[in-house]
């Protein structure tokens, strides 16, 4: 349920409620800890949901579960709003893209926090013009900051683009890494590891005029540099560093 959009204290709310039948407020934040206050709102939340519904009177009004179900109809209806809002996006993204590509070639750099902007920095590069990125990754750190299922989603994406990529990795970080990330030629992947006497926490990936720089989890910070000079600068080092490797 909690994969299904519910928070835990929702779920242990919902399940408290549906053994127990028809139930005060009261009861559920006993049951389950939570204190009255953050027990009605969650009730709220879950009413929206079409989980939860009411029978009594304003001063003794129960809360009843309902059918599970709703759930899933909840999340159909969530579905057609967030396919409604994508066809709303199609209309509005070559109206925005005209004005990024006004400014094409001018360098901008900019810092990224927080998980969701990293990740978008990341699915960034899969707008490469060449089909092809020149990556250094750093697996541990790129996993524990951005998760394994992103990286899976993102090396799914690539393929389905066909969009090959050299890629450098440590091979002090290779037991860290699943069976998945490993399938180097059905996932278009040329891989070499870095020389032994190289250590790096942070990644970086290069596709057209822009290099993007991800830090560890304790840094928590990304780096977006669009410039012809330096991505010409970081191809060259990335050449180096390549004939360095070894696969």
């Amino acid at each position: 349920m909690e994969k299904a959009g519910l928070s835990p204290k929702e779920v242990k709310i919902y399940l408290a409620g549906l053994k127990a039948g028809p139930v005060l407020a009261s009861f559920l934040a006993r049951k389950t800890g939570i204190n009255r206050p953050n027990v009605y709102d969650n009730l709220k939340l879950l009413a929206k949901k079409g989980l939860v519904s009411t029978t009594g009177r304003k001063y003794n009004q129960r809360f009843v579960m309902e059918d599970p179900v709703n759930l899933e109809r909840y999340l159909e209806r969530k579905k057609k709003e967030v396919d409604k809002m994508k066809g709303f996006l199609k209309m509005a993204i070559p109206e925005a893209e005209a004005v990024i590509n006004e400014k094409a070639g001018t360098p901008n750099v900019k810092f990224i926090d927080g998980e969701e902007g990293l990740r978008n920095a990341v699915l960034d590069s899969l707008k490469t013009e060449n089909n092809e990125i020149l990556a250094v990754v750093a697996s541990r750190e790129f996993f524990e900051t951005l998760g394994v299922d992103f990286s899976k989603y993102y090396v799914e994406e690539r393929v389905k683009n066909n969009i090959t990529t050299k890629t450098i990795r440590l091979k002090s970080h290779e037991d860290y890494a699943e069976e998945f990330f490993h399938q180097h030629g059905e996932q278009l992947r040329d891989m070499r590891y870095a020389p032994d006497q190289i250590s790096f926490s942070e990644s970086y990936f290069i596709y057209n005029n822009v290099v993007v720089y991800l830090s560890s989890q304790k840094e928590n910070f990304g780096l977006v540099v669009e410039s012809a000079e330096h991505a010409e600068m970081m191809r060259n080092m990335f050449g180096v560093l390549w004939e360095a490797s070894r696969g």
